[in-house]
């Protein structure tokens, strides 16, 4: 979704928004080609960096469980609405749920900063082509590192929120848990730049969300529907590359490995 990202902060970039006005395929063809164009540093930014940290946390668990550590690792989200989703939906043990915790903590940070990286090194990318530095886009998603925690926490709650709200009510009111769903796909889908609001504006949590509000007002449909496409096209390439990596390596490698290979691929 960043070409929409940047399609809504035209204002900031100096740009005709005429110049940015795409469909939702457009959309979406235009995100790839952006992506591709630079592929080597995506790469970096995000599948190596992702696979550093997996192997991190697969060592930590393993230094105090022993092999029994490394099916720990499911309970370990990439984003604040997984992290919180583990810690609501299974019962640990104090000794388990402590180091779980602390690593996915650990993790939120180093994923929030690479993803503040990636649309960082984008934007600028975008604005003139070659322009984009990779120690630069670090550095400035490392000062952003709290705001772009605190986004992602506050949405992961509000959804979080009505999800639950809309699973409790399902049995006993299915007309209000049906409606709970349409509020939250909405409050998601109108939410769903602030990240990028963070890095392009360096704005704080509250702000980001508020602009993020005001500029898809009107647009719901669009990014909705941008978003879906994107999942739907990223789900088969990541079905497509899990397979074919995990048929190709697990005869010789342990499923712990075959799964890190598969985060670094399917990364992107």
């Amino acid at each position: 979704m960043l070409e929409f990202f940047i399609t809504l902060l035209v204002p900031i970039m100096g740009k005709k928004r005429s110049e940015y006005e795409l469909g939702v395929t457009g959309l979406v063809g235009r995100t790839f080609n952006l992506w591709s164009r630079k592929l080597p540093i995506y790469i970096i930014i995000v599948g190596i960096i992702g696979v550093a940290i997996v192997v991190f946390q697969a060592i930590s668990f393993f230094s105090m469980f022993g092999l029994a550590g490394f099916p720990l690792l499911e309970f370990i989200g990439t984003s604040p609405l997984d992290a919180i989703f583990s810690l609501v939906l299974y019962e640990l043990p104090i000794g388990i749920l402590v180091p779980v915790i602390i690593l996915s903590l650990i993790g939120l940070i180093v994923y929030a900063v690479v993803a503040g990286a990636a649309i960082r090194y984008s934007l600028i990318d975008y604005k003139r082509l070659g322009a984009g530095d990779l120690n630069e886009s670090f550095s400035f998603a490392l000062e952003l590192a709290v705001p772009l925690i605190a986004v992602q926490l506050i949405q992961s709650l509000i959804i979080l929120g009505l999800a639950s709200l809309a699973v409790l009510s399902l049995y006993y009111q299915p007309i209000i848990s049906l409606l709970l769903i349409i509020t939250m796909l909405y409050i998601a889908a109108r939410l769903a730049p602030a990240l990028a609001v963070v890095i392009a504006e360096e704005r704080p949590p509250i702000n980001a969300l508020s602009r993020s509000w005001q500029m898809t007002g009107g647009s719901f449909w669009h990014v909705f529907f941008s978003q879906l496409l994107m999942a739907i096209v990223f789900l088969i390439v990541t079905i497509t590359l899990s397979v074919i990596i995990g048929i190709g390596f697990s005869f010789i490698l342990s499923v712990e490995v075959s799964v890190l290979i598969s985060t670094l691929a399917t990364s992107l």
